[in-house]
């Protein structure tokens, strides 16, 4: 879509949108002031938007501008100079404007939409299919695969609730990531920690352990990038997970919302960060800053993205430190259930009011193509859910070095949860982010999300949602018949 200043116009409203929200607080009066830190972030987010004018239009003579947007910076390195040569070379007059963003990917992507400037293809946010779907954003690209394009994905490659709603596509599979332990070797081998924690509990006496030997130097034994209340789904909600409690909150077997299974969890995240083990400023850090921190050897472990740090530290953020990475230890040492996959089975969507469908299709069929994907696999950028691309890759060194990136049947996607769910008041991350920092009683948190979920769901279903039950299930079997 040629909407080059129009786009570079929301860029800025955003930007200063988020530098207005920072400043103002609580009960504050008045007009608030701009910090330098934040000027600097407005002019940081025009300067980008005009320099990816600037190159988009000296690239788009005479050509369809298709806009790309993801949130991968990880792989930039890898797909820049691929979409560079697909904008030189390719026969179909299409000219790929690829942006990245970072924070506030979400509000940026709705924002574009209420405007008007929209990317043709673009990234699903954390929101999800769903959540997509039911705003109006993406195109059912059904029409466009014939048999045999979908054959490449292999056998129950599209899933209702997952790249489909309605029996129509919307997203293909592309990578699939799970969270997983990072941590520093360097410092468990300095503090005397053979093994990575294989319990919830020796993850706390591990953190406290680092904490107690190592913090005149700066180090602390964990972090957590909990500016965003959406860390609590790359830390809390896997440890629950494969302890056996509830996805999300939600309790497939009996159709409701039971928060109860977050306690001991968040009793344990809470010890460690309001007792000192973890690194200062926790609560107000972005995952790059915290990245930074580790690189420097300052983190002694994070809960992350597979699909991410292998990129991260090979290229955005180089370091010496010998890191690795283990499974997400449970309560209790023992394994209970399945963990959620992170855009498992899909990834990007096409623009329902693209002026370039079938340009737009095109773009798709060249980030899901074999000869982008099967380098993506082998360079390690993410597990690929495309079999015919993986044929043709090599193991990437990353896992041959630390298997524990690698996909496991401990990692599946479990079925969607109820669709549209409105909430009064806060959601459950952000109300778990403030029982982590100890201001809000963790007794007290479930019970109300208890209630306050349940409430919202029940009304739902009067309105005629069916309610979701599986009688069988278990956060082991995944059972979803009726």
């Amino acid at each position: 879509m040629k909407r080059r200043g129009h786009l570079t116009a929301i860029l800025l409203t955003a930007a200063m949108a988020a530098g207005l929200t920072a400043c103002g607080g609580g009960n504050n009066a008045g007009t608030a002031a701009v910090t330098d830190t934040e000027q600097k972030t407005q002019t940081e987010a025009s300067s980008t938007a005009a320099e990816s004018t600037e190159k988009a239009a000296a690239g788009q003579e005479d050509k369809i501008t298709i806009t790309y947007w993801n949130t991968n910076r990880h792989d930039q390195e890898y797909m820049a100079p691929l979409i560079e040569e697909f904008n030189n070379t390719n026969t179909d007059n299409i000219y790929i404007d690829y942006q990245i963003y970072a924070e506030n990917y979400a509000q940026m992507l709705d924002l574009s939409f209420s405007t008007d400037s929209a990317p043709d293809v673009f990234q699903i946010s954390n929101d999800g299919l769903a959540t997509i779907v039911e705003k109006g954003y993406a195109l059912d690209v059904t029409p466009f695969m014939t048999d045999e394009y979908k054959e490449r994905f292999g056998e129950g490659a599209f899933v209702e609730g997952i790249n489909m709603i309605d029996g129509k596509i919307y997203s293909l599979p592309y990578t699939a990531s799970a969270v997983r332990l990072f941590y520093n070797q360097d410092i468990f081998d300095r503090v005397g920690i053979e093994a990575p924690p294989a319990s919830l509990e020796e993850l706390v006496a591990d953190a406290k352990l680092i904490t107690e030997q190592l913090s005149g130097e700066g180090i602390y034994g964990i972090a957590g990038n909990y500016k965003s209340s959406a860390a609590i789904l790359r830390t809390v909600d896997p440890v629950v997970m494969v302890s056996g409690g509830t996805r999300g909150g939600f309790d497939y077997k009996n159709g409701k919302y039971d928060f109860t299974s977050y306690k001991p969890i968040l009793e344990a995240f809470r010890e460690m960060y309001e007792g000192g083990y973890a690194f200062p400023g926790s609560e107000a850090l972005d995952i790059d800053p915290l990245r930074t921190q580790f690189a420097a050897g300052k983190i002694g472990m994070y809960m992350s993205l597979s699909h991410a740090e292998p990129g991260v530290y090979a290229s955005q953020f180089p370091t010496d430190i010998n890191w690795s990475c283990a499974y997400i230890p449970a309560a209790g040492g023992v394994i209970k259930g399945k963990q959620q996959l992170w855009t498992g089975g899909y990834s990007f969507a096409v623009n329902v009011n693209t002026a370039h469908p079938e340009e737009s299709w095109k773009v798709m069929e060249f980030l899901h193509s074999d000869e982008v994907m099967s380098g993506y696999y082998t360079a390690g950028l993410g597990t690929v859910m495309i079999p015919t691309a993986v044929e043709k890759a090599e193991t990437p060194e990353s896992v041959k070095k630390i298997p524990a990136l690698e996909l496991t049947d401990n990692d599946r996607n479990f079925p969607a949860l109820p669709n549209g769910l409105k909430v009064e008041g806060k959601d459950y991350a952000s109300v778990f982010v403030e029982v982590i920092f100890g201001m809000t009683d963790a007794d007290k948190a479930i019970a109300d999300l208890n209630k306050r979920y349940n409430e919202a769901y029940d009304k739902m279903v009067e309105a005629g949602t069916a309610r979701i039950v599986y009688p069988n299930f278990t956060t082991e079997n995944l059972d979803t018949s009726k």
